[in-house]
């Protein structure tokens, strides 16, 4: 109930949407309802040539103002007049029926595309707003799931697919009223078999339920499935892993085929069982009536209009099923949604949180500590380290040290566990994201491009930047004159992550980037180490233009790349071991000699 009364507050902002539609379903229903009544004038007095009577056995409500309609009615001549007033009354109520049914599934259509949008949206801002920690545990392919096809279960629920059942259901009230008007008996056996029609629409229900929630699950899996090997696809060639991963993705696509057929064993059998109790109910009402008729305590027109809105009354039955089920499907799949959205991100601004200046003296790691979860061991100890402006620090260790871990913490992509770090003397953690991150800029070994022109890559988090900046960047990247060489220059699509381009370009467009965001801390993560010769040559000037005059910490696994360094640190298991210049740290023993050694085989 909690996620459905949540769902429901998503219908806020279309509630005039939602009155027309509802208006539009009580006229459709209204004039269904007199369309058929309609039948008792045609059969009684058209056919049959009958004087129109409400007979004492039918119990409408506001009878005095019924016997001057049917007064009325009599003495109207039989043919043509009574004929034509008729057909043009029922092609009348057709006709705006049409109209209301026509606005009633489009409102519903609009709400619930409009609904759906809200929550993608919703949730595609709420991602954005999750710390590195979260996305570390989470697959992509799940969180792509959770958008995409759960987001499409509650557009089942809501939209004019679904409304047109929700119409079937409401007009099950009206054919009931019809005929309890005409016998009243008959409540007390529609009481009797309409719940246990109803009561197995519940249980299998919630069956379907579970069962939707496991389908939603195997769907997440085949994502993350297709995600991966999609986007490394030339690993699975290289390795020869095609019929490996075919086999693995045939276990969760026949894993899902399995849920999916057993939830619409469960949602098929309502439609049978419904209409089979229905029918056994109309076909015992029907024979009752028709004793009435034989009686005649009932005309044949009213007996006409009774079996016509009790036999009316076995397609909303049935398709209370189809409501339940696309329900179920709804709140299983708005349970996911919901989960994601209640996730708060580990990585909280402070309300009081300053707008910290651009740096301009020093950057303090006062004992740093640092583990992933709480069950592993640090992987960062007591790291005590103080830059000073237009540094160039180098940090070089073993695989597995803590290098990339040590920078992450730079612009709060994780907190530290123990000690603080200091921007100017200022907490990074009391400082907006914003202004912290605003002054950062990142070049990694995995150059992340979109798949946009060069110009909107380059101007990325910039957009605002005057082309001419743009070029500027562009030049000082090394990157004009291959950006013009392409057919239509800065306004080149480069396909996603860059795929269009070779990786020198792709890295000289990311420093390029980093250059026109004029950065004052600068994070280099072995920018230089996918590259061939020519490449690296071209970059490595780039990057030498944009560290100038900037505070930078280079993390390099080839020593031969920071040895212009002011200064190398050298990290082991979390912990700085040496501290010094190239040279100072090559004259003495210890892990940096032993690495250099290791790389250059002296």
């Amino acid at each position: 109930m909690t996620t459905y009364l949540r769902l429901l507050s998503y219908l806020k902002p279309y509630k005039w949407k939602i009155i027309i539609a509802v208006l539009s379903m009580m006229v459709f229903t209204v004039l269904q309802s007199v369309s058929i009544m309609s039948l008792i004038p045609a059969v009684d007095i058209v056919f049959n040539g009958k004087t129109l009577a409400i007979p004492s056995t039918v119990r409408f409500p506001a009878r005095a103002q019924l016997d001057r309609l049917v007064a009325c009615l009599n003495s109207i001549r039989r043919y043509p007049n009574m004929l034509n007033i008729i057909i043009i009354f029922v092609l009348a109520c057709s006709f705006i029926k049409g109209i209301a049914e026509y606005l009633h599934e489009v409102m519903l259509e609009y709400v619930g595309q409009g609904v759906c949008k809200d929550l993608r949206n919703q949730l595609y801002r709420h991602l954005q707003t999750l710390s590195m920690d979260y996305f570390d545990r989470k697959r992509t392919g799940e969180l792509v799931s959770r958008i995409n096809y759960d987001v499409s279960f509650v557009l089942e629920a809501l939209s004019g697919r679904f409304a047109k059942t929700l119409m079937d259901c409401i007009q099950l009230p009206a054919y009931a009223a019809i005929a309890l008007c005409i016998e009243w008996k008959l409540a007390l056996i529609t009481m009797f078999i309409f719940p246990v029609i109803l009561a197995p629409i519940g249980i299998v229900g919630k069956k379907v339920r579970r069962l939707t929630k496991r389908a939603q699950e195997k769907v997440a899996d085949i994502s993350s499935i297709l995600f991966e090997t999609i986007s490394g696809i030339q690993v699975v060639k290289a390795f020869c892993m095609e019929r490996y991963e075919g086999r693995r993705f045939k276990l969760e696509n026949r894993a899902l085929f399995r849920v999916m057929v057993a939830a619409a064993k469960k949602s098929a059998i309502l439609s049978p069982l419904t209409e089979w109790g229905a029918m056994i109910a109309v076909s015992f009402l029907a024979y009752y009536g028709a004793r009435l008729v034989i009686k005649e305590e009932l005309t044949t027109g009213y007996f006409v209009v009774f079996i016509a809105a009790m036999a009316s009354m076995v397609k909303p039955i049935k398709q209370i099923g189809k409501l339940n089920i696309g329900f179920q499907k709804a709140m299983s799949a708005a349970d996911r949604i919901f989960h994601l959205l209640d996730t708060r991100s580990t990585m909280i601004e402070r309300p009081d949180a300053i707008e910290i200046p651009r740096m301009g003296r020093e950057i303090v790691f006062d004992r740093v500590g640092f583990e992933y979860n709480a069950d592993d061991a640090g992987v960062l100890r007591n790291v005590d380290l103080r830059v000073r402006v237009g540094e160039i620090i180098a940090i070089v260790g073993p695989s597995g040290s803590g290098k990339t871990s040590l920078v992450s913490l730079i612009p709060r992509f994780y907190d530290p566990t123990g000690g603080r770090i200091l921007i100017d003397g200022v907490d990074i953690r009391d400082a907006t994201l914003r202004s912290l991150r605003g002054q950062l800029g990142i070049v990694t070994q995995e150059t992340i491009l979109f798949n946009d022109n060069i110009r909107n890559n380059i101007s990325y988090g910039q957009q605002d930047a005057p082309f001419d900046k743009i070029v500027e960047a562009a030049k000082m990247a090394n990157a004009h004159d291959f950006i013009t060489g392409l057919q239509n220059g800065y306004d080149t699509m480069i396909g996603e992550k860059g795929e269009m381009l070779s990786g020198g370009e792709r890295q000289r467009l990311a420093i390029a980037r980093a250059i026109l965001k004029n950065p004052a801390i600068l994070i280099l993560d072995e920018a230089t180490s996918a590259l061939d010769t020519e490449s690296e040559r071209l970059v490595q000037d780039a990057i030498d233009k944009l560290m100038r005059g900037r505070t930078v910490f280079v993390i390099a696994h080839r020593l031969s790349t920071v040895t212009h360094a002011d200064r190398i640190i050298v990290l082991d298991d979390g912990r700085i071991v040496q501290a010094g210049r190239h040279e100072d740290l090559l004259a003495r023993d210890g892990l940096y000699k032993k690495l250099y050694e290791m790389q250059f085989q002296v």
